[in-house]
């Protein structure tokens, strides 16, 4: 039987707080040691708005950076 085999049995007999424990102990780890299965971050992001329409890309603020309290807490715009 693989190691693999052997972790999905593993994996059917165990709660739901060891396999998420489990989870990010294999995401940390495989982080580490195979850096080429990370991404850049502006690829993740890149991925994520591949299906974003234009006209939607077109609604979102210029200023959002400089601004982020406001977008996200509707405190008043600062002064530029």
């Amino acid at each position: 039987m693989t190691t693999k085999e052997l972790l999905l049995q593993e994996i059917e007999k165990s709660p739901e707080p060891l396999l998420q424990e489990v989870l990010n102990f294999l995401i940390s780890t495989r982080a580490k040691n195979y850096p080429e299965t990370r991404k850049p971050i502006w690829q993740i992001a890149q991925k994520i708005m591949e299906d974003v329409p234009p006209e939607i890309i077109n609604q979102l603020p210029t200023d959002g950076a400089e601004q982020h309290d406001h977008y996200i807490y509707g405190t008043p715009k600062r002064e530029s």
